[in-house]
């Protein structure tokens, strides 16, 4: 992968354009081409693992309406450095609903 030092007028740019996709990632922007997943075949695990993370999320939303949980979620995301959401999702999944 060629690493290319962009414009500052693209260093926030996000999302899809076109058949390329721009994202953060290691603290740098990177832009890469859509991929095709039209083919893939998920995995019974890879199901199950899809369907534990959808029923996490709208419990994560709940999690972060309470304002003294959210708070303690903040906290943590602010130690690791990840977005609240994330944390909030990671908690729901690792006490097992």
């Amino acid at each position: 992968m060629a690493k290319v030092k962009l414009n500052p007028m693209f260093d926030g740019l996000r999302g899809r354009m076109g058949d390329m996709v721009f994202r953060a990632l290691y603290g740098g922007s990177v832009a890469g081409r859509v991929q095709d997943f039209s083919r893939r075949v998920l995995s019974a695990d890879q199901q199950v693992q899809i369907g534990r993370f959808k029923t996490a999320v709208p419990l994560a939303k709940e999690l972060l309406a309470d304002p003294q949980r959210r708070a303690e979620c903040e906290a943590l995301a602010a130690q690791l450095h990840k977005p609240v959401m994330v944390v909030a999702i990671s908690l729901i999944m690792k006490s097992g609903h």
